[in-house]
Order: C-alpha cells, then sequence, then structure tokens
C-alpha cells in the first residue's frame, strides 16, 4: 500500500505543475479539435475514424516522450534526484509518479474528447477500449525512448532541445498522419520498423479498420523498440552520485 501512495504522492507533485500551467491543456485541445476538423473536413468520416486512432496514439507518446521524459530530465539534471536518494521512494515509484502525473490531465481533457469523436465515427466500444490500452503502450514506449537520450545529457539547456525536436521526427515526418499503403515496397515494410508508424497500424487493426502491416509485424516491432529503449534506459535511471 505504501508503494501505492508513494507513486500517488510524485502524481500529484506533476499535477500542481499543470495546474498553474493549465494553458498546456487548452493548447492541447485546441490542437486536437483543429485536427480533427481539418482531416475531417478533407476525407470526411473515413478521415475522421483515422484520426481518431492517430490522436489516442499519439497522445500517449507525447506525454511519455516529451512530458514526462522532459520533467524527469529537468530533476536530473537540477540534482532533484539527490534530494530523493534520502527518501524511502525507489526509482520506480518515482517513473510511475510522474507518468500517472503527467498522462492523468490530458486523460481527462483530451482523451473523453478523441473517444467522442471515435464514437461518432463509428468505432466500436471494444476498439476504443484497446486504442486507450495501446495509447498506455505509446506512452511508455515514448517515455524510454526519450530518457535513453535525456538521461545522457548534463546541459540543462538541452533537454527541451532534444525532446521537442523528437516528438516531430517521429510524428511529422513518418507514416503517422498518413497511411504507409502510399509508399512503395520495400520502403512500405521498412517503415514498419518506426515505432510510431507501429503503433497506429496496430491501433487501425484494433479498431477495425485497414492496416498497412500484420499485427504480429507490427507488435513485433513495439516489443523490439520497448526491449531495446528499456535497457538503455535503465542503464542511466539510478538514483544517487554517478
Amino acid at each position: 500500500m505504501k508503494f501505492v501512495w508513494r507513486i500517488l504522492g510524485v502524481a500529484y507533485g506533476q499535477l500542481v505543475v499543470f495546474r498553474r500551467q493549465w494553458m498546456w491543456i487548452a493548447q492541447s485541445l485546441l490542437s486536437t479539435v483543429g485536427l480533427v476538423v481539418i482531416f475531417s473536413m478533407w476525407g470526411g468520416w473515413e478521415a475522421l475514424r483515422h484520426m481518431a486512432v492517430v490522436l489516442l496514439v499519439i497522445t500517449g507518446w507525447s506525454v511519455g516522450l516529451n512530458i514526462s521524459a522532459q520533467s524527469i530530465g529537468w530533476d536530473r539534471v537540477s540534482n532533484e534526484y539527490e534530494r530523493r536518494v534520502a527518501s524511502p521512494l525507489t526509482p520506480l515509484e518515482y517513473l510511475l509518479g510522474s507518468v500517472l502525473g503527467a498522462f492523468i490531465p490530458f486523460f481527462v481533457s483530451d482523451i473523453p474528447l478523441v473517444v467522442l469523436f471515435a464514437t461518432m465515427a463509428g468505432i466500436r466500444v471494444q476498439g476504443i477500449l484497446l486504442l486507450i490500452l495501446l495509447s498506455l503502450v505509446a506512452t511508455f514506449l515514448g517515455l524510454f525512448l526519450s530518457l535513453s537520450v535525456v538521461l545522457r545529457i548534463r546541459n540543462p539547456m538541452n533537454i527541451s532541445a532534444v525532446t521537442n525536436p523528437l516528438q516531430t521526427l517521429t510524428t511529422m515526418l513518418p507514416p503517422v498522419y498518413y497511411t504507409p499503403l502510399l509508399f512503395p515496397e520495400p520502403l512500405r515494410t521498412a517503415c514498419a520498423a518506426i515505432p510510431t508508424t507501429a503503433l497506429v497500424d496496430l491501433g487501425r487493426a484494433l479498431s477495425g479498420q485497414a492496416a498497412a502491416y500484420p499485427v504480429w509485424l507490427s507488435a513485433a516491432s513495439i516489443v523490439l523498440w520497448t526491449a531495446i529503449t528499456f535497457t538503455l534506459m535503465k542503464y542511466r535511471f539510478k538514483w544517487g552520485h554517478e
């Protein structure tokens, strides 16, 4: 039970930040609505179904890769780690609390809105639930990938200078907002090695839409990326002096 309370304590500390800087949530909501309007105007209900999948998955990815990883990175370079060494808090509790505290604001703001759009577009309830679970997977995969880089940075000015471009690189350039089916082979299959592409394509399959890859290929890419990035992150994620 103490394990849970310590996680909730860290999460509450993150929630205080969002309460004081609520414009982050407002900005995210406006971006979500704007993207849905743009894509639905271009492609109708089919585009709306696609965007519902993308937004559910990429919201989780962004929370892990950008928001949580940036917070943990700042704690590290500002020596906040050293203060926590004397507490009963473990690295795992700190990690889970940081993710939970960053995920909750978007879970109660963006995700209900996207779920509404998904329902309007005809995605079934079980598909929506699977997409929310996939969003959680995307959160931790994005976190592991970002921390495997951020935890090796010592200059505090470089934290957001890494996470923000990494967010853009993994969401805007690869086939995420558009289908990999637009690419010829073998480039189409090669794109399955991109974690965000694999996540979104798996989301399409889980929600009953046409997918570019077999489920096993997308799942294998996600598992492989998770294993590699978790290993790289774990090597640097520790308390005390390094």
